[in-house]
């Protein structure tokens, strides 16, 4: 007897990510938050290679009020790249929650974006 044979078993049916479900709106602004929108765009981009990239949030303190990050991979526009454009762009936009409070007013915060490279010097992906 194992410490979690108490618990349910994974199965097919408990292992199901995507469901449905009906939920009201929600006005988050009730409940202390606000959303805020950063939209990155990153330019001068490698294809084949595998990036990480990562938005920070600061209050006007330069303390880290939040932070998010994600890899991707930017395709081959075109076969013969040396006929073209060989780097591309990555866009995304982000989504944080914040404090409904004056000290974090969305025109105070500062966003930064820092990115590399993940294993550069291996073959393309």
């Amino acid at each position: 007897m194992g410490k979690y044979d108490k618990y349910a078993k994974c199965t097919k049916c408990s292992c199901e990510l995507c469901s449905s479900i009906n939920a009201e709106t929600c006005d988050i602004e009730r409940h202390g938050a606000k959303l805020l929108t950063v939209r990155v765009k990153v330019d001068n981009v490698c294809p084949g290679k595998k990036v990480a990239i990562a938005v920070i949030v600061y209050d006007n303190c330069n303390r880290i009020l939040a932070f998010k990050g994600f890899t991707t991979v930017v395709e081959k526009k075109y076969e013969n790249q040396c006929d073209h454009d060989y780097c591309g762009s990555i866009e995304r936009k982000l989504v944080f929650v914040i404090p409904d409070k004056d000290e974090y007013d969305p025109c105070e915060l500062r966003v930064r974006t820092i990115g590399n490279y993940i294993y550069p010097c291996e073959p393309e992906i």
